[in-house]
């Protein structure tokens, strides 16, 4: 028990570390792309899809590497180490051209933690603690947000216009990578196993596409990156458009509501199953577009409840979506499945979502602004038609069980 507990503390500042990592810049990045790099809306969306390319190529492959060759807390820190880094170089960068590229070099390095920390934290606890461990990283995003308006903003006008956030994320990240290497000791499930060319291109964690039912997780995983891409890349400009002040730190009671979400993830799951609990994130998306489009400068109420849905958005989804593949993987192939859905979900999805929601941008881009309405509607059928396939076709009778 005590060791139970003293890893539940060590990840838990595990989590927190890497989520304000992310959390320091990627909500405020296409707002200092289109104020202070003054580049378009389909510029912003393909910069957010490089995350997705990068998820594309990486994690899963680094998954296996965890699975098969080294351990896994040495590997995030090396990994957390070089992306402080490169971020360090890219708030360097002005030229648009140079930016994607090392933008690109960052995701490359950065995408295969979140997938190699969830991995982690299954190795070494129960399933049924993850949420609580998650739960801080929740918490460090939060800091994040609150870190760039109400204290570097304090110091820097127009905080969010400038590069100063990508330098909060990169001595985050270059602390955590040093803290990585503290953690238990997470060795290869599968050191002294042969290694397949099957294994190598990730052929274990395929066989779960054998599974109907996975296929259309996935499928859903990939489709809801339109509106969860849209929500990172636009809505800060969209709040900073209309002329709301301390955006980040009001999109961070966003965050805030995932963490007290997220306390009661694992007893609605055994209530309502897996498939209710994704079903009902991938409405409350919809729901949240709706809202969106009626939002003004005045509307305080509305603009709150419209962040504060977060939190049923992204866990009911995103981490109920961890904990069915974890169920459904296994020990040995833990780490690769994890990198299979943070592929899909970070990847495909990312790259796909984040260049739709540029394409949705532009054709309702005005002259020195956009037609804000229009863009969110749009996407409010768009998630509404995910949901909608997700409740018809995902019919998993996989038992619920949280015990492991």
């Amino acid at each position: 028990m005590a060791s139970t507990s003293s890893h539940q503390v060590r990840f838990s500042a595990m989590m927190l570390l890497q989520y304000f990592t992310r959390g320091a810049w990627f909500v405020t990045l296409g707002t200092y792309l289109g104020k202070g790099l003054e580049q378009p809306g389909s510029y912003i969306g393909f910069s957010y899809s490089l995350f997705g390319v990068a998820a594309i190529i990486t994690p899963f492959f680094v998954g296996l590497i965890a699975d098969q060759f080294f351990s896994t807390q040495r590997l995030l820190g090396g990994l957390n180490i070089v992306a402080g880094l490169i971020m360090i170089a890219l708030s360097r960068v002005t030229d648009p051209s140079a930016f994607v590229w090392v933008l690109f070099c960052y995701c490359i390095v950065y995408t295969p933690t979140e997938s190699l920390s969830n991995s982690i934290v299954f190795h070494h606890l129960p399933r049924k603690l993850f949420p609580f461990v998650r739960l801080f990283g929740t918490l460090g995003w939060v800091l994040a947000g609150l870190s760039v308006n109400l204290v570097l903003g304090r110091f820097v006008p127009g905080v969010e216009t400038t590069a100063v956030p990508l330098l909060l994320s990169a001595g985050a990240s270059i602390l955590l990578g040093f803290y990585n290497f503290t953690l238990p000791a997470t060795p290869p499930q599968k050191r002294d196993a042969k290694v397949s060319f099957k294994e190598i291109i990730g052929g274990s964690a395929f066989g779960l596409l054998r599974d109907r039912n996975f296929i259309v997780f996935l499928a859903a995983a990939l489709l809801i990156g339109i509106p969860i891409q849209m929500y990172f890349a636009f809505f800060n400009m969209f709040l900073n458009d209309i002329g709301v002040a301390n955006v980040a730190s009001k999109m961070s009671l966003g965050q805030i509501s995932e963490a007290v979400f997220m306390i009661f993830v694992p007893f609605l799951i055994m209530r309502i199953g897996f498939k209710w609990m994704m079903a009902l994130g991938l409405a409350f998306w919809a729901i949240r577009y709706f809202l969106f489009a009626y939002i003004t400068v005045d509307a305080t109420a509305l603009i709150l409840f419209s962040i504060l849905i977060h939190g049923a958005c992204y866990d009911f989804f995103n981490v109920t979506g961890s904990m069915y593949v974890d169920l459904k993987a296994g020990v040995k192939m833990r780490a690769a499945a994890q990198g299979l859905f943070m592929l899909v979900f970070l990847g495909l999805g990312k790259f796909f979502g984040s260049n739709l929601a540029g394409l949705i941008s532009t054709r309702y881009a005005t002259a020195d602004s956009y037609q804000w309405d229009g863009i969110f509607t749009t996407t409010g059928y768009i998630t509404v038609g995910v949901t909608l396939f997700f409740i018809l076709c995902f019919h998993d009778k996989t038992k619920t069980d949280l015990s492991e």
